[in-house]
C-alpha cells in the first residue's frame, strides 16, 4: 500500500536529503554561550534577509511571539491581535500569564483588520482594562483565515499609525514565506513594516525544528534574555540549524509549487457534491472546506478516509483544513480527490457558503 498522503499540517513535513547532509555536516558550538557557528550563520543570514540587524534561533514560534510581547510590554499592558490568531488564541495562556498582558482582539475577514479598527481598539483599551495597549500584533499568513495574506498597503497603513503612537508592531510571520511568495512581496518589505518579526522553519520551509526571531540588536539583547529565563537557552544547536538554513537558501521558491498544489485540490473538492471550500480563493497553502450533509460521525469517517490513505485535519467536524507542503505532490492531490470522491458520494449538492472565519487551534 502506498504511504498515507498527510495534509493535516505543513509541519509534518520531514528532513530532504540535502538538507540532511547538510545537518550532518554542521560545524557546533556551545550555543547557549553564542559559540556554535551553524546558529550564528542562521540567525546573520535569517536577519539579513528581512533587513533587521539581529536574529535568534529558538526552539518555537511560540517561544518567538512569546519573547516578542514580554519585550515589547510590561505587566499590565495592554496588545492589539485578531481575535482568530495564534497569540490571541492557542498562545494567549502563556502570553497572558508569563508576560502578564491583556489581549483585545479585532474581528476581521481571514484575520486582516485595519488601521481604523487598531485605532478604534487603542481608544477604548484603557475604557475597557484602565491599562494602555503597548504592542499590535499581526499574524501573515493567518492560518486560522486558510492562509490568508494581509495586504501590505494595509500593513504600511497600521505601522505609520502605530509610529506616531510609539507603539510597536510585531509580526507573527509562522508562513511569511508562502506571503512573500504568493505576492511578490520582498522580505524586506515584510521587515521594514514590522518593529519584529518571528517566521518558522519547521512549516513549510520543511526544517525538522525551529523558529527565528528578527528585529534590532537592542531588542534581540532583551529577547535573549528573556528567552533563557523561559527554557530557551540551546547547546550544540547548529545541527538543527544547519537544516533550517539549508532551507532558507533552498526551499523557499518551492512553496509556489505548494500554492498551486493548494489551488488544484480547491477546485476538485469544490465539484464534490455536497463540499463547500470556505476559503476559496486559496491565497497559499491551506484549503478549509465543508462537508454539508455527513451520512457519518467523525470516527468512521476518519476510518474510511484512512482506508483510502488520506489524513486531514479535523477543525470541528464537519470542518476540515488541508495544508500542502513539501511532502505533497501534484500526483498525491489526484489521489486525495479520487479518495474523497468516493467518501463524499452523494452526501448533498454543493452551494456557496459565506467567508467564514473558524477559531484558532493548532498550528
Amino acid at each position: 500500500m502506498s504511504p498515507a498522503i498527510d495534509l493535516r499540517s505543513d509541519t509534518v513535513t520531514l528532513p530532504t536529503p540535502g538538507m540532511r547532509k547538510a545537518m550532518a555536516r554542521a560545524k557546533v558550538g556551545d550555543s547557549r554561550r553564542g559559540e556554535d557557528p551553524s546558529v550564528r550563520a542562521l540567525e546573520e543570514h535569517a536577519a539579513s534577509l528581512f533587513g533587521k540587524e539581529a536574529g535568534m534561533f529558538l526552539p518555537s514560534g511560540t517561544m518567538g511571539n512569546l519573547c516578542a510581547v514580554a519585550v515589547w510590554t510590561r505587566p499590565g499592558d495592554v496588545i492589539v491581535a485578531s481575535s482568530a490568531s495564534h497569540i490571541a488564541g492557542r498562545e494567549s495562556p502563556a502570553v497572558s500569564h508569563m508576560a502578564s498582558v491583556a489581549i483585545i482582539g479585532i474581528d476581521g475577514p481571514g484575520g486582516v483588520f485595519t488601521r481604523e479598527e487598531v485605532a478604534s481598539a487603542i481608544a477604548l483599551a484603557p475604557r475597557r482594562t484602565e491599562s494602555k495597549v503597548r504592542l499590535v500584533t499581526v499574524e501573515n499568513t493567518h492560518n486560522a483565515g486558510g492562509g490568508t495574506v494581509f495586504p501590505l498597503k494595509e500593513l504600511k497603513r497600521i505601522r505609520a499609525m502605530c509610529g506616531k503612537a510609539s507603539i510597536p508592531l510585531h509580526m507573527d510571520g509562522s508562513r511569511i514565506f508562502n506571503a512573500s511568495v504568493a505576492t511578490g512581496v520582498s522580505l524586506a518589505s515584510y521587515g521594514k513594516v514590522s518593529n519584529s518579526l518571528m517566521f518558522c522553519l519547521s512549516k513549510g520551509l520543511g526544517a525538522p525544528v525551529g523558529s527565528v526571531l528578527i528585529g534590532s540588536r537592542d531588542f534581540l539583547k532583551e529577547a535573549r534574555g528573556v528567552s533563557l529565563r523561559i527554557g530557551g537557552g540551546m547547546r550544540q544547536a547548529g545541527i538543527v540549524a544547519a537544516g533550517g538554513l539549508y532551507a532558507l537558501k533552498n526551499h523557499v521558491e518551492r512553496l509556489a509549487e505548494d500554492h498551486e498544489n493548494a489551488r488544484k485540490l480547491a477546485a476538485g473538492l469544490g465539484e464534490i457534491p455536497g463540499v463547500v471550500v470556505i476559503n476559496a480563493p486559496v491565497d497559499t497553502n491551506i484549503v478549509l472546506f465543508r462537508w454539508k450533509m455527513p451520512s457519518m460521525g467523525l470516527p468512521a469517517f476518519r476510518e474510511l478516509l484512512g482506508e483510502h490513505g488520506v489524513l486531514l485535519d479535523d477543525r470541528g467536524f464537519p470542518l476540515f483544513r488541508a495544508v500542502t507542503h513539501l511532502g505533497v505532490g501534484e500526483k498525491d492531490i489526484s489521489r486525495v480527490l479520487r479518495a474523497l470522491r468516493e467518501v463524499f458520494s452523494g452526501d448533498g449538492s454543493a452551494s456557496l457558503y459565506p467567508r467564514r472565519l473558524p477559531q484558532p487551534s493548532a498550528s
